[in-house]
């Protein structure tokens, strides 16, 4: 089984984003801002993830170069993939769902800041950040480069579980060598705002419309966040895909960075058919856009609710 990503790792695969595309250019474009009720999401594109198919291993094999040439990528990848964080407003009130990656994993990220203020949101509006989870590519925006906290009036709100693993020393002893910078960018965020951080549990409530919905497996801490204002409903769910090319038509294909392989599938298997079943409407830090899910014999199929992937059904 391939090694975890690590910052060599993106260093040099940065240098093949130039060359990658899409089957429509346009999907390499964050959708947005759109309305959820009174809430208005604008989806932040901190940058482009070249994800190699053997980073979701059962992908590297004649089934996934299937996917990726039908795709219209080299059937070798790698395929750029949405790094995205989420503006939330309501009124005058400015909420961040996760960071992106600031500058801890090399060239090529760091946008986020840049996107919210072309808002006209600047760093120190932000009340709150919600983190999905501790991974570098959602926490490491918290932190400067010189590894101070980015949002001076945020407070940071996480999963008891979440903070708790990458806190633990033990846990950083048995996670393999490579895993040692995610452990070392968690910590640095945890003590970046130690006295302004929030440990919650379960499906707590964020604020009035908004909530956590646990999703463990890819970590312990793993959540989405369910806004709900009427009959509106928008669920963004995190990690649960990395490929929807390749992790739609096959849910069970696990990534390289899950912390519990058999859990992040019955996660992922779990929430998209309530998904499917319940209509809801979903955005992801590594979807192109927001869609919907239907389901498609052991698989399931993408619907995209904005122009900047497609216009109907596609895995």
């Amino acid at each position: 089984m391939p090694a975890p990503i690590t910052r060599r790792t993106v260093l040099a695969t940065g240098a093949c984003l130039p060359f990658l595309r899409y089957a429509d250019a346009r999907a390499a474009l964050p959708g947005g801002p759109f309305r959820v009720g009174a809430f208005t999401v604008t989806p932040l594109r901190d940058g482009l993830f070249p994800l190699r198919p053997d980073m979701i291993p059962a992908a590297d094999s004649g089934a996934g170069r299937a996917l990726l040439t039908e795709a219209g990528l080299s059937p070798s990848g790698p395929s750029p993939e949405p790094v995205n964080a989420f503006l939330i407003r309501r009124g005058a009130r400015h909420w961040l769902l996760d960071a992106g990656c600031g500058t801890v994993l090399g060239p090529g990220f760091n946008r986020v800041t840049a996107a919210l203020m072309a808002e006209g949101v600047h760093p120190d509006q932000v009340e709150t950040v919600w983190l999905t989870h501790l991974h570098a590519d959602h926490a490491g925006g918290l932190l400067t480069p010189e590894g101070q906290a980015r949002f001076a009036n945020a407070e940071l709100v996480l999963q008891e579980r979440e903070a708790a693993h990458w806190s633990d020393a033990g846990a950083r002893a048995r996670a393999p060598a490579a895993m040692a910078p995610f452990f070392d960018t968690a910590q640095a965020v945890l003590t970046a705002y130690e006295n302004r951080i929030r440990r919650v549990s379960g499906q707590a409530e964020l604020t009035r419309g908004i909530s956590f919905l646990p999703l463990p497996g890819h970590t312990p801490g793993h959540a989405g966040v369910l806004i709900e204002d009427g009959s509106e409903r928008l669920l963004i769910w995190g990690d649960i895909i990395h490929s929807r090319i390749l992790q739609m038509p096959h849910p069970d294909w696990t990534v390289i960075w899950d912390a519990d392989p058999a859990e992040a599938i019955a996660t992922r298997r779990g929430i998209l058919d309530r998904a499917a079943v319940e209509g809801l409407d979903i955005a992801g830090m590594h979807l192109a856009s927001r869609g919907r899910i239907l389901r498609d014999g052991s698989g399931y199929l993408w619907e995209a609710r904005e122009a900047a992937t497609s216009g109907g059904p596609s895995r």
